[in-house]
């Protein structure tokens, strides 16, 4: 053990611990990371991911290199047994982040792009082959033991004799579902009531026309055989996910001749070649605490969803956003460690919300029997069924509430990113201004209505102060698209308060109320700074 006392030390590094990797090294602290593989997985596992990840995908660097790599996923389809659409959704479009609605992915192109982000750091500390075996927690740090390993054979992992522990401030498991972070602290899961089994199969088609035959999602509601196909898993991959029936076992699911069967309706077996095949089980279960002292879970440690709204690796990454800009400000000695208390405050609901729905889809998804499928059927025909469901906001945490306690919209709601131009360059707001604790209005600059000491504050936790205008100059930010204008008038504001993690902390009707406002964000981040500065 070395005297180092590295601020963050990470137990996994799949994508969610990748984009945390990322994130805590451009702030620039320092993390060491330990992964208990070699080398990032060749295999895709996760499909999907939304313009909201781009976004942050945007901010560690990332973005144009995997846009380069995903499909925006534009059409969404459910059929029936007779192959009749009872659901034809259209999800393209730029949504609020300033990216398109959806992308579907091959995941080890966006590994390898987040990969390389989180290698650009000098602070972040990669060390591939190591497995965590013992975590212990004392009043100012952590110390996590670590143990070499070998692979005398694909998929196989032998223990070493070497071995190496490491001291840090703080310590995140990103150790996925099965996770030596959440067993070491004996943290129960809560089980959210969904369990079934899943053939998937990866085929790469020799033509990559055969892609383009279907719509990016297609969704088979046969009561027979439940099936997703995703017909562009990235540029050149389609995935087929089959639900077992009563019975059947999973040696025969994995049997070539079966597999080819069930995907000839699609993809003959000459057209193709399979690179991956698994039954896998997909689970629903949450934990009931996200931290032990000094000690952070995010990802599927912290919650596994059924895949059927595409928001497994998403929801981690969202950990990973509101943990960081936390660990920031702590680690910075900018804010007491009392802000970690919103951690699981505000990302448990949202976690849990998109886990119902997921499960609610599937359970429509996956009805077996006959009858019962064909209710559902007239139900789609008929219009009877409720709208396709919307993302959940943050509604707890660091939000400002107005006198009678409410959240009033567009708090907890993703923010707009648009073009803008300033200073000569022109591009997305992010790139332009940059990403963290953000003031933004389009009618005046915001600093004009703030005291001095609340500007000396917002200054020492790096918040951006932005006019935007519709007026190129060299003093205003120029809305270049007039998005900006239109969402103000649409939502009826002078200003908005935007958190690190783009969610909306505030809307401000009146410039005159910014102040009030700004005094609720600086009470809300227990800041030290405050104290230094006499506030």
């Amino acid at each position: 053990m070395t005297n180092k006392i590295y601020d963050v030390v990470q137990i996994g590094y799949g994508p969610v611990g990748q984009a945390m990797a990322a994130l805590l090294g451009k702030t620039g602290q320092s993390v060491a990371v330990f992964e208990r593989w070699p080398s990032t997985f060749s295999l895709p596992r996760a499909a999907a991911f939304d313009h909201e990840i781009m976004r942050v995908l945007q901010g560690i660097g990332c973005a144009d290199k995997i846009e380069e790599k995903v499909v925006p996923f534009i059409r969404y389809h459910w059929v029936n047994a007779k192959r009749e659409i009872l659901l034809d959704l259209p999800y393209g479009g730029v949504a609020a982040s300033g990216w398109e609605n959806g992308y579907l992915m091959f995941q080890p192109d966006v590994e390898k792009a987040l990969d390389e982000a989180a290698r650009s750091y000098p602070n972040v500390e990669l060390n591939l082959g190591w497995q965590a075996e013992e975590i212990t927690e004392h009043e100012d740090h952590v110390e996590v033991t670590f143990r070499k390993g070998e692979i005398p054979e694909p998929g196989k992992w032998v223990a070493t004799n070497e071995t190496r522990t490491v001291r840090a401030r703080y310590a995140v498991g990103a150790d996925g579902a099965n996770s030596f972070t959440r067993n070491k602290f004996d943290i129960k899961t809560k089980d959210l009531g969904f369990e079934s089994e899943f053939l998937v199969v990866d085929i790469r088609p020799n033509d990559p026309q055969i892609l383009y035959h279907l719509p990016e999602g297609y969704q088979v509601c046969d009561p027979a055989r439940p099936t997703t196909v995703v017909s562009r898993l990235g540029n050149e991959h389609i995935r087929f996910e089959f639900m077992l029936l009563p019975g059947e076992k999973k040696e025969d699911m994995l049997d070539l001749e079966k597999i080819h069967e069930l995907t000839k309706e699609w993809i003959l077996p000459e057209e193709g070649t399979i690179i991956r095949k698994i039954v896998y089980r997909f689970n629903s279960n949450i934990a009931e605490n996200w931290q032990n002292n000094r000690v952070f879970l995010i990802g599927d440690a912290a919650h596994v969803t059924p895949p059927f709204m595409g928001q497994g690796m998403c929801s981690g990454i969202r950990d990973a956003k509101n943990l960081a800009w936390k660990l920031d400000l702590v680690l910075r000695d900018k804010a007491e460690e009392s802000l970690f208390e919103s951690y699981q405050v505000e990302r448990y609901d949202h976690c849990k919300t998109l886990i119902n729905m997921a499960i609610e889809l599937g359970k429509i998804i996956c009805i077996p029997d006959e009858k019962e499928a064909e209710k559902r059927d007239q139900a789609f025909f008929s219009g009877n069924i409720p709208p396709f469901p919307e993302m959940p906001i943050l509604t707890n945490g660091i939000l400002h509430k107005n006198q009678n306690g409410e959240i009033l919209s567009p708090t907890g709601e993703l923010s707009l990113q648009d073009f803008v131009s300033y200073q000569g360059k022109t591009g997305r707001f992010d790139d332009i201004i940059g990403q963290g604790w953000t003031i933004i209005s389009t009618k005046a600059d915001p600093r004009d209505l703030l005291t001095n000491n609340q500007i000396a504050l917002l200054e020492q936790i790096d918040v951006k102060i932005v006019h935007i205008s519709n007026e190129e100059n060299t003093d205003t930010v120029y809305d270049l698209n007039g998005k900006y204008a239109a969402y103000f008038n649409e939502k009826g504001l002078d200003a908005v308060i935007v958190r690190p993690d783009f969610y909306t902390f505030a809307g401000v009707p009146t410039l005159e109320e910014l102040p009030g406002v700004v005094d609720d964000l600086l009470s809300q981040l227990h800041l030290k700074v405050s104290k230094e500065l006499n506030v």
